[in-house]
């Protein structure tokens, strides 16, 4: 969409694209032609100003009224909203923070907080190493593509149950986080049969606690 003419940023040649998410209270904001946290970088999730603190463009986009989480990832922002608040009306307040965060040219979060992708150490040909690959290689490229994240969090050998984090759009919506467990129960149904459960975890707060903004 064109932002209107003679605006700061639009002069330093920023664009966003938009997408929508499976969840229909978040949306994917991916910057052309720069990354966000960097590939290889984990995603990293805020949900008020406090938590927000080493991140100058999660903090921009949490005072723009009407959002309530914002999870920057290595190539692209998802930012979910509050129940009441409509994308019709978010959208562009949403799409001009970002615009004018890229052009000033700032780091969107602090070098020491950006985390890297790496898979834990464990033995090689484990559970858990088939596990970590598996979610990787077939999972993260797909959950990424529709504005979320997925971690292993452990698993349980005694009960078979695999414990997952889910952040954003696939941890505030019920039915994406079944559709994103039930993925990942087939795939380890036929490739890593010792996983019996599938645990989706999240941290979501709930959405009538005041936020500090």
């Amino acid at each position: 969409r064109t932002m209107p003419t003679g605006a700061l940023f639009l002069s330093r040649g920023i664009s966003i694209s938009v997408e929508t998410t499976p969840n229909p209270k978040s949306m994917k904001f991916v910057p052309d032609d720069r990354e966000v946290l960097g590939e290889g970088a984990k995603a990293k999730v805020f949900r008020d100003i406090y938590e927000a603190t080493s991140s100058p463009l999660a903090s921009a986009l949490l005072k723009v009224d009407g959002v309530r989480e914002v999870m920057l990832a290595a190539q692209h922002v998802t930012v979910t909203k509050a129940t009441l608040v409509d994308w019709e009306d978010l959208q562009d307040p949403v799409e001009q923070e970002l615009k004018k965060f890229f052009a000033s040219g700032e780091a969107p979060l602090g070098a020491a907080e950006v985390e890297r992708i790496g898979a834990p150490s464990f033995e090689e040909g484990s559970v858990e190493a088939r596990i970590v690959e598996l979610l990787e290689d077939r999972v993260r490229p797909f959950v990424e593509q529709d504005g979320g994240d997925i971690e292993f969090d452990r698993f349980d050998p005694s009960d078979g149950t695999l414990y997952l984090q889910m952040k954003g759009s696939c941890a505030g919506c019920a039915q994406s986080h079944a559709t994103l467990q039930e993925g990942v129960r087939n795939l380890m149904d036929h490739y890593i049969p010792e996983v019996k459960n599938i645990v989706g975890l999240t941290d979501e707060a709930e959405e009538d606690i005041p936020r500090p903004r």
